[in-house]
C-alpha cells in the first residue's frame, strides 16, 4: 500500500486552518475560536470530530519533526498556504504558535457570536445540510415546501439515520442559536439565506412528525 504522510499538510483540519491563516479577513485567533465552536465529539461529520488538544500535540509533533527535505514532497499548494500562513516565521514556529492558540481557545470555551462572528466556512463545517433545502424541488411538483420535504423524507426511508436525522439536529440546533444571539441571527441569514426561520420550522415538524410515525 502507498504511504502517502504528506497529507497532514495538504489534508484535514490543520491544513483548513493554516489555509485560514494564509488567506483569511479575520485574525487567526478568530479562526481558532471559531474551529473551536465547530470541532466536537459528537458532530455527524469525523472531519471535524479531532479535539483541539489532539491537533495541538499533533502539531508539537510536525513542529519538532518537520523538515524542509520531507516538506518539498508535499503538495506546492499546500507548502504556499503553510509558508503564508508563517509570514516571517519558519513554519515549526508558526505550528507552535498555532498550537499554543488552540490550547487557549480550548480552555476559555466557546466564543460568543458578538465577539467572534459566524463564518461562511463555519457555517458549511455546522449545517452541510441546511445550505441547499430547495435541492429536492420540482416546479410544479409539489403544492408546498413542507409536501415536498415530506417526500424527501418518505424517500429516504428506513435509512433516516444517514441525512435526515442529521438534518433535523442541524435545524434544531440552527433555531437554538437563533434565538439565543440575535449576531448568531443576522450573520446566518446572510450565510444560509435557503434556511429560512419558516423552512426550520418545517423541517422540525416534518421530521418529528416521521419520526414518531415511523420509528417511535
Amino acid at each position: 500500500m502507498a504511504l502517502h504522510p504528506e497529507g497532514m499538510f495538504s489534508t484535514g483540519p490543520l491544513a483548513h486552518l493554516a489555509g485560514l491563516a494564509a488567506g483569511g479577513p479575520d485574525p487567526l485567533e478568530w479562526e481558532v475560536l471559531r474551529f473551536g465552536r465547530v470541532t466536537r465529539t459528537e458532530h455527524w461529520d469525523p472531519a471535524w470530530r479531532p479535539t483541539p488538544q489532539t491537533l495541538a500535540s499533533q502539531l508539537d509533533y510536525m513542529a519538532t519533526a518537520f523538515s524542509e527535505e520531507f516538506f518539498a514532497t508535499c503538495p506546492e499548494g499546500a507548502r504556499h498556504a503553510w509558508r503564508t500562513a508563517a509570514g516571517t516565521k519558519s513554519v515549526p514556529a508558526f505550528m507552535t504558535e498555532l498550537a499554543m492558540l488552540l490550547r487557549l481557545a480550548d480552555r476559555q470555551g466557546d466564543a460568543t457570536y458578538e465577539d467572534v462572528p459566524l463564518a461562511a466556512w463555519e457555517v458549511r463545517a455546522r449545517f452541510p445540510l441546511l445550505l441547499s433545502l430547495d435541492g429536492w424541488a420540482y416546479d410544479g411538483e409539489f403544492a408546498s415546501y413542507e409536501e415536498y420535504l415530506r417526500a424527501f423524507v418518505e424517500g429516504e426511508h428506513p435509512d433516516c439515520s444517514y441525512e435526515v436525522v442529521p438534518r433535523l439536529i442541524q435545524a434544531l440546533e440552527a433555531r437554538t442559536l437563533c434565538a439565543e444571539s440575535a449576531a448568531f441571527a443576522a450573520s446566518f441569514r446572510k450565510l444560509a439565506p435557503e434556511a429560512t426561520p419558516e423552512a426550520l420550522a418545517v423541517i422540525t415538524r416534518t421530521t418529528f412528525t416521521h419520526m414518531t410515525e415511523h420509528h417511535a
